[in-house]
């Protein structure tokens, strides 16, 4: 008995301890829990201030906002998160589920609290003017509802309703859904409005289900002529409730609107069923444009933008289509102001919507806002920043009333166009025309009389590399035409012969037929003595010119081919036409190769037109009484005589690269005929052949002019080096890519951390501005090296090139980066051009520690997409490209991979096309097969030349086709090939 007392004592002690046991680890385990959950708060919350740190750095990204949103809500912290999504709905429009989100959050804290209320509504408000979207429109109107027993809330809700059907009531998909909840809201007060079972109808009740009834038979009407989806159930429905005869007229509209679903349905179904909306979206639109009305098109603009917000051409045709059928601004506005939020960066939306402002006449302030909001959104191209200037402007010389007093508005107008052009100037390609200073010189001319400021402007825009450019000088001159006199007209044209290089035929016609117009006799004689004498030297540049390109064309050339040089016969004929010579001079056309036959009838004579016909007759005459011996003994500088009896007449040089014929037999004739080369044409009637025993001057050991190269190594240096010694080369540091606001003593804050500068050289334009380059003197080379670390660092937004100052003929081209495989680097493609470096390394040092980041940019700074990320460990790349690559960052997913750039050197016997050569089928040899062989067959030789020895210049030809056995040929000289060629053993 004890004992069992005894254990049962035992017992109770046991279960107690395990009580008090249970007790403390569950203690234990809140405060695990608590202390987990304190760490989690604080990670949170750095993650919040780092997410917070990045935006106030660049407020648009727009991915880092969703982030800090999704944290914010995570942490409970409401007015931080109420924060976070107003600062970003300013910045973007928010889509549909950002939305509904927020809304809900919103409608969930505002209860009956009409305070709140009237926040949510204007909430609700601003989120269906975003986009097109009908699951907003259903909680707003159902928010709505809940305010039914305020104060007018019957007649409150009706109007949401009715502004919900007019913005998406005709959404052939979904806006049926929108049309049923407004008929059940409609036959909920229906129902209330009915006596009591049992009860007998009052007067005022049957007056007010009457009314009731006819509203819901309106609101039936108005659903069946509307084509949309299940339409038909909709029908059967509404004979249901009807429980009578249908009226004839519904019918009809409902069997129209049946018969317009069925011919749009295969366009709905193909939004469902195919990737590429946005054809079908176009397609879609152009019939509802042919067959339907305006706000049908509209609605489905409205579907289509929604889905293809970041698309411009789709918000271009919407407004397009608002402003050339509608051409109503109070809908084309609010379409535009979302276009520029969704795509800032296309300058044609920002034009068109400065246009419709002005169309709506909306104040200065207005339009200056809205043109300040373009040029900060940072375009891509110097022409876009154009284009907006150029609209500015416009409007504001429309602004200007000439016939008033407009002092005002024409200091307002000189002030901006000036702050537009210095705008432009530091831009890259911003107006390299000056069209905007040649607007304003018109301006000035024609409006304020100010010739003088006019001729500035204009003397301006020559001045900046467009001298040599016969189009400016040409419209220089139409303006001097248009609003100055004859004295500033002649002397611009003689500016302009002296200057133009690419097209001077079109500055002579200019020039002589203002002389013709205004100018008399003596004047007339004067320009065409200048144009004659321009256009000889004109033509002898050419010729030189085209003979250093033959001279440098032949080094290159396989198998060392021979120029033909045949007998001349005649003479060039004078009946050349003028209608091409702008194709035949242009610089982008000097290696095109002309016919002989065209070349000798495309020279133009210019005549008095009092003597051309005489000239002419004169001009022949003279040539067939030649006496043949004069003819053979001025040999190939036969031209004297020409020069001579065509003192008054200057003729267009044929362009460059034409040889023509020779006027003389090949030097070494001996008399004896021979056998003519292959492309000879016999010879031209009126011309006699050279005496027999004619011996010409030998050119034997002397070097053709076309191989003679220019030895000087000047033009190779980089230009403003001048007279730089090899001592101060070493010394010196060569920086381009450079900002064109980077003066002299921001290069020296910058550069100053390598060593002592002795002097900076920034190499500047006639005008005193910046060329984007410079040199930079230390005073000794280690200075230097360190200066090359500098290379490819961004400065001022411009990533800036730092490399020694070498002659670039002897340079050898480098790169600072390996071109190898990298199994510790990263190679990142696809990322949004708005990801920085920060942003980056976040998300990539979350699997290893990185040695490096780089961003690969243009050189304007802009970013390519593209980016570098190493790691200090082989096997951390290996894994972050496993869980990196496919990423989604935004709305774009990158691709990620080990660096390994492709082997971008030729091959060996590999052919690489030279610049516009095209590619070439070629034979066994390397020869092509359209390539035309100009080696006389005589010539053909065997005996092949070894692979292993390089056949000599002037014994190529020779070798190259040697037959197999035969014994090897030894060099032949000029002399040796001539003789051969006329017979001459």
């Amino acid at each position: 008995m004890e004992d069992s007392t005894a254990n049962e004592n035992n017992k109770e002690m046991q279960d107690s301890d395990d009580e008090e046991k249970a007790d403390v680890e569950m203690e234990c385990e809140k405060d695990s829990d608590s202390n987990d959950s304190d760490s989690e708060n604080e990670e949170s919350e750095r993650q919040v201030a780092e997410l917070q740190k990045q935006i106030s750095k660049n407020p648009y990204l727009y991915d880092v906002h969703i982030d800090l949103i999704k944290l914010l809500k995570q942490l409970g912290e409401l007015e931080q998160l109420r924060d976070a999504r107003q600062r970003m709905s300013e910045l973007f429009p928010l889509a549909e589920g950002l939305w509904l989100e927020w809304l809900k959050d919103e409608i969930s804290l505002a209860g009956d609290d009409q305070k709140e209320r009237k926040k949510v509504e204007d909430l609700f408000e601003r989120a269906v003017k975003d986009y097109l979207s009908v699951k907003i429109w259903l909680e707003y109107v159902q928010f709505s509802i809940g305010g039914m027993a305020s104060q007018d809330g019957v007649i409150k809700i009706r109007e949401v309703f009715e502004k919900a059907l007019s913005s998406a009531g005709l959404h052939v998909a979904q806006g049926s859904s929108l049309w049923e909840a407004y008929r059940e809201f409609e036959n909920a007060i229906l129902m209330g409005v009915m006596p009591a079972p049992g009860q007998v109808a009052t007067k005022q009740q049957e007056d007010d289900f009457d009314v009731q009834h006819k509203r819901i038979m309106a609101l039936f009407k108005r659903q069946l002529s509307v084509p949309l989806n299940d339409m038909e159930e909709s029908f059967t429905e509404y004979k249901e409730w009807l429980q009578g005869e249908i009226d004839s007229q519904i019918k009809q509209q409902f069997h129209k609107a049946l018969e317009y679903y069925k011919k749009i349905q295969p366009y709905e179904k193909d939004l469902l069923t195919k990737e590429d909306k946005k054809e079908v979206y176009t397609s879609y639109i152009d019939y509802e444009v042919s067959h339907g009305t305006a706000a049908r098109v509209i609605c489905l603009y409205e579907r289509s933008v929604q889905e293809n917000c970041l698309e411009p051409e789709v918000w271009i045709n919407y407004t397009q289509y608002l402003d050339s059928k509608l051409r109503d601004e109070t809908l084309s506005i609010p379409v535009f102001e979302r276009s520029v939020r969704n795509c800032p960066w296309c300058s044609q939306l920002w034009s068109d919507y400065l246009l419709t402002l002005e169309r709506a006449k909306k104040s200065h302030q207005t339009v200056k806002g809205t043109v300040d909001r373009a040029l900060s959104c940072g375009f891509a191209e110097g022409g876009s920043y154009l284009q907006i200037w150029t609209t500015y402007c416009d409007n504001l010389r429309r602004w200007i009333r000439w016939d008033e007093d407009h002092e005002e508005q024409l200091t307002l107008f000189r002030a901006n166009i000036e702050k537009a052009v210095e705008h432009l100037y530091t831009i890259p390609d911003g107006d390299p025309s000056g069209s905007l200073r040649q607007f304003w010189a018109s301006i000035e001319a024609k409006y304020c009389k100010n010739v003088t400021k006019g001729r500035e402007l204009w003397n301006e825009i020559m001045t900046e590399g467009h001298g040599n450019e016969a189009a400016m000088w040409l419209n220089f001159y139409h303006f001097e035409r248009c609003y100055g006199d004859n004295k500033h007209c002649r002397k611009l044209l003689q500016r302009a012969l002296n200057s133009v290089s690419d097209w001077p035929e079109s500055i002579v016609d200019a020039f002589i037929n203002f002389e013709r117009e205004e100018g008399d006799l003596e004047q007339y004689e004067s320009a065409l003595s200048k144009c004659n004498a321009q256009m000889d030297r004109i033509k002898e540049r050419r010729k030189q010119a085209a003979e250093k390109e033959e001279g440098e064309k032949s080094k290159f050339q396989k198998g060392g081919k021979k120029q033909q040089k045949t007998f001349d016969k005649g003479h060039h004929s004078d009946k050349g036409h003028h209608s091409d010579k702008k194709q035949q001079f242009n610089k982008k056309d000097k290696n095109t190769k002309f016919d002989k036959r065209q070349n000798e009838s495309s020279e133009k004579v210019f005549f008095k037109p009092y003597q051309k016909k005489e000239m002419k007759h004169e001009d022949t005459s003279e040539r067939i009484s030649l006496d043949e011996d004069q003819k053979a003994s001025n040999g190939l500088k036969r031209k004297a005589e020409d020069d001579q009896s065509s003192e008054s007449v200057f003729k267009v040089p044929p362009p460059p690269g034409f040889k023509g014929q020779k006027s003389g037999p090949p030097p070494g004739y001996k008399g004896k005929k021979s056998e003519p080369p292959p492309g000879f044409k016999g010879h031209k009637a009126g011309v006699s052949e050279p005496p027999p025993e004619f011996k010409g001057k030998s050119s034997e050991g002397e070097e053709p002019p076309a191989k003679v190269q220019k030895t000087d190594g000047d033009d190779r240096l980089h230009e403003g080096q001048g007279d730089m010694g090899p001592d101060k080369s070493s010394c010196t540091a060569f920086v381009s890519n450079l900002a064109y606001d980077v003066d002299e003593d921001h290069i020296k804050n910058t550069f100053s951390q390598f060593g002592e500068i002795k002097e900076i050289r920034l190499i500047k334009n006639f005008k005193g501005r910046s060329k984007g380059y410079a040199y930079i003197e230390f005073p000794d080379e280690l200075c230097v090296i360190e200066a090359l670390k500098f290379d490819r660092t961004p400065l001022d937004g411009r990533p800036v090139y730092v490399s020694r100052c070498e002659d670039k003929s002897v340079r050898k081209p480098q790169f600072k980066f390996a071109t190898e495989l990298e199994k510790n680097k990263l190679f990142i493609k696809g990322l949004p051009f708005t990801c920085t470096k920060e942003a980056l390394s976040n998300i990539f040092s979350q699997h290893g520690k990185l040695k490096d980041v780089r961003l690969v940019t243009y050189r304007s700074g802009a970013p390519k997409g593209l980016a570098y990320v190493e790691y200090e460990n082989e096997n951390e790349a290996t894994q972050a490209v496993m869980k990196t690559d496919g990423l989604a960052i935004g709305e774009h997913t990158i691709s990620v991979a080990i660096s390994c750039p492709p082997d971008r050197r030729p091959q060996k016997d590999q052919f690489v096309p030279s610049l516009g050569s095209g590619k070439k089928e070629t034979e066994v040899r390397g020869k092509a097969r359209t390539q035309v062989s100009l080696l006389p067959r005589a010539l053909k030789t065997g005996g092949a030349a070894s692979s292993n020895e390089k056949p000599s210049s002037k014994s190529s030809s020779a070798t190259a086709n040697e037959k197999p056995g035969s014994k090897e040929q030894s060099g032949k000289s000029n002399d040796d090939f001539r003789k051969m060629l006329l017979g001459n053993k």
